[in-house]
């Protein structure tokens, strides 16, 4: 094993994504193409000037790390500590300069846990992703600094369903087993395209909920019964579709909100055309005439105060 240092060494940390592979809402994980640079100074690996050696030494990762074993210098190990499942590297390398600075760069794909979604306001949420690295030392020999300009996302991150931004990087520590190792941490934040869910969903609900409000004026109250029915049976089916996106929550979502709302009034409309349609068969035609007026304004209204209550709630 490498030495304990007398100081802790300082290693500057940087990650950057540079693509989006997937994020999975109902695992509520996302897998990443990403490259990690760790940067520190060792003294003892500068090279004299009568040594004939290039200006820059290139190792592979596993070679370096036994060459500082067997010098008992300091590695500074590491871990993902959100990973889920292990990291695949498609290269690991170590340069070292003359002067003793140390690089090492990794390019890996590997999946993260999101443990920070919430899909309340869903799909108008913003969720919350973050990389934790860990050193698998203690703060007394270990110190992290972060570099922001090599951390952060790329422009091309192959992600179409998402909007990711507001990238930040910060330094912390974690404690486990009573041991307080220092900790990076890369945060972004996502929010959703929203042209999937207004012309998948929205536009299709809107046009549902106009063939019923249509069937107020129809006379044939047998046809409106069966349209009403044929109405909620599409918006079950949109709920299951929606459902399909999402894990088993134990929270209500904006979407669940409005998709109870329209099942609520299609529901109430099918109880109010078979209501009608008994009192027609007793001939109660003026008081049918003045519910059906009234049904005309009212089924509409009832919708605009429920869109405007689901409004508010989004920004609650």
């Amino acid at each position: 094993m490498p030495a304990v240092a007398k100081a802790p060494l300082e290693v500057g940390v940087g990650l950057r994504v540079d693509q989006i592979t997937s994020i999975n809402q109902k695992k509520e994980n996302f897998g990443v193409v990403a490259s990690l640079m760790l940067e520190w100074k060792e003294p003892q690996l500068a090279t004299r000037p009568d040594e004939d050696v290039p200006p820059q030494r290139i190792y592979k990762a596993s070679d370096f790390v036994n060459m500082l074993t067997e010098r008992k210098l300091l590695w500074p190990a590491h871990s993902f500590y959100n990973l889920q499942g292990r990291v695949d590297y498609q290269n690991q390398f170590v340069a070292v300069d003359s002067q003793g600075n140390v690089k090492y760069f990794a390019r890996f794909s590997a999946a993260f846990q999101a443990p920070d979604f919430d899909f309340t306001h869903f799909p108008l949420d913003t969720q919350n992703f973050h990389i934790k690295l860990i050193a698998l030392l203690p703060t007394s020999d270990i110190k992290f600094k972060a570099m922001t300009d090599s951390s952060g996302l790329s422009e091309e991150l192959g992600e179409e369903e998402w909007i990711l931004a507001h990238t930040g990087s910060k330094i912390t520590t974690h404690t486990s087993f009573g041991i307080t190792v220092p900790c990076f941490i890369l945060s972004f934040q996502g929010k959703r395209h929203l042209n999937y869910y207004i012309v998948r969903i929205l536009v299709p609900v809107i046009i549902i909920i106009l063939v019923s409000w249509f069937t107020f004026f129809l006379k044939d109250y047998g046809k409106r019964i069966d349209l009403s029915s044929g109405n909620l049976l599409l918006f079950i089916a949109f709920n299951f579709t929606i459902a399909n996106d999402l894990p088993r929550l134990g929270y209500i979502t904006l979407m669940d909100t409005f998709m109870m709302a329209t099942f609520g009034i299609t529901g109430l409309v099918v109880l109010a055309n078979v209501w009608l349609r008994r009192a027609q068969r007793h001939g109660r035609e003026a008081f049918i005439d003045r519910m059906d007026d009234i049904g005309v304004w009212a089924y509409p209204l009832l919708y605009i105060g429920g869109g405007f209550l689901v409004f508010l709630m989004s920004y609650l």
